[in-house]
């Protein structure tokens, strides 16, 4: 039958691969990404105004639930900033800080109680850049911790999915400093004066009087030689005699 005049053949349908669609970028927002940084920012303002309540020089009982507020609060920057090592360690990059490590030995707390035991196993890695989270210098004061909370609102409302991870770690140093501010602020504050450390203890056979027990104990171990750690042998178990 001869075709009709006027028909022409139905074009073949172009796969998906060959439409052409508009170019995409290659960045992807991370999943727990916005999740974080709405709880920040839903958390942040009601912590920043109990901090403003606070009249002048506030008792050491007001601080308490600041400090808690804002330790959560870094925990979400935490998360948000990528993660850091605090030991120096690349066996345990996020175990605990042994406060008193033996002369040439590393920070990582585990690794040295191992090493303590005598375990021959216990090696420390590779060590790895050690970068912890900022701690500001005494004194602590309630117009530092305003400051610092100025400083992290400013960093906060400038974030979004596209923020720099250097953006996010700054967020994280900011909120850890502020917590310890408000937790240095928390402590009972004594007749110590020490700008230091506000709610130290009074060390009352220090050399001079009684002094603060932080600073006192500070320069006793700055002053005295330690001597070298000493490491038990563990004794070896015999093999088991094989059963025949």
């Amino acid at each position: 039958m001869p075709p009709r005049s006027g028909w022409r053949p139905a074009r073949p349908l172009r796969s998906s691969a060959a439409v052409d669609f508009p170019q995409h970028s290659a960045y992807r927002v991370p999943t727990k990404l916005p999740f974080l940084l709405r709880e920040l920012r839903s958390k942040l303002p009601s912590t920043d105004d109990r901090i403003r309540a606070i009249p002048g020089h506030g008792d050491p009982t007001e601080y308490d639930a600041i400090a808690d507020s804002l330790y959560r609060l870094f925990v979400i920057a935490r998360n948000l900033a990528p993660s850091r090592n605090t030991t120096n360690c690349s066996t345990h990059p996020n175990g605990p800080v042994d406060p008193q490590p033996p002369d040439g030995w590393g920070q990582c707390l585990l690794c040295n109680t191992n090493r303590r035991a005598g375990d021959p196993r216990a090696r420390q890695g590779t060590p790895v850049a050690l970068n912890r989270h900022e701690i500001p210098p005494p004194p602590y004061t309630h117009d530092l911790l305003l400051a610092r909370m100025r400083q992290i609102n400013e960093v906060v409302f400038e974030l979004h999915y596209r923020s720099p991870e250097q953006d996010l770690a700054l967020t994280a140093d900011l909120v850890h400093g502020a917590f310890i501010i408000a937790r240095e602020l928390s402590r009972p504050r004594t007749a110590s004066d020490c700008a230091r450390h506000p709610g130290a203890p009074l060390d009352p056979a220090a050399q001079g009087g009684p002094r603060c027990l932080f600073c006192a104990a500070e320069e006793a171990r700055r002053t005295r030689t330690a001597p070298p750690p000493q490491i038990r042998d563990r004794p070896r178990r015999p093999y088991p005699r094989s059963l025949r």
